[in-house]
């Protein structure tokens, strides 16, 4: 699983999104519009929240809400990891076959353990209980393809950092000091130049930790 830096109180489950633009039709009648190549860190865009296994803890509803809509939506959906030294890179097959098992048609499959899917929201709740540490986020801007990550270094950090993150489309949300690692948001085409730098250690997106309430 991916290292923890966000915590969230979440003991009933966290409160969701909006339902992902709610995209009428069956799968197969959507098709993706191009992509927005722009490299501009004033573009960037990530969605929000709407579905993590946080909702089927301690007096979780397991998403009850969602269960109740059958309309079809565009969603990033998170796959989380055995440990943390499996592995960064792309889906694996199993992944993928998990999101298609749930009824998702996958559209695109990003540089880190994540797709962009259409799925039915009713479905969403299935898939993260039965996956590892699943999350789903709606997508505000279908021509983006912004990631919010974590990059460990091999070293202390730098200033520099910062503006290796601006030329890259990226934008620096919090540095760790202690761990050598920022946290920020940077467009899913440039990771393999950052993951490919010597100096860093590991390129994974964010994760979310659960905060159990009594």
């Amino acid at each position: 699983m991916s290292r923890l830096f966000l915590i969230l109180g979440v003991g009933v489950g966290l409160a969701l999104a909006p339902a992902c633009g709610d995209l009428a039709g069956p799968a197969d009648d959507y098709e993706l519009p191009p992509p927005d190549a722009s490299l501009d860190p004033d573009r960037l865009t990530v969605g929000d929240y709407i579905a993590t296994p946080c909702a089927f803890g301690i007096r979780g509803d397991g998403l009850a809400h969602l269960r109740e809509q059958d309309e079809w939506a565009l969603v990033d959906v998170f796959f989380g990891r055995d440990s943390p030294d499996g592995p960064q890179g792309r889906p694996s097959q199993r992944e993928i076959d998990l999101v298609r098992s749930h009824g998702g048609r996958v559209l695109y499959r990003f540089n880190i353990p994540a797709v962009r899917a259409r799925m039915i929201l009713s479905r969403i709740p299935d898939l993260v209980e039965e996956g590892l540490w699943i999350t789903v986020s709606d997508v505000p801007d279908a021509t983006r393809y912004d990631v919010p990550l974590f990059a460990g270094f091999t070293r202390a950090l730098r200033d520099s950092d910062l503006d290796l993150f601006a030329s890259l489309g990226g934008r620096v949300t919090y540095r760790y000091e202690s761990i050598h690692a920022l946290a920020g948001i940077l467009p899913d085409r440039s990771i393999p130049s950052l993951r490919g730098r010597s100096d860093v250690r590991y390129v994974e997106t964010s994760s979310v930790g659960c905060l159990a309430t009594l």
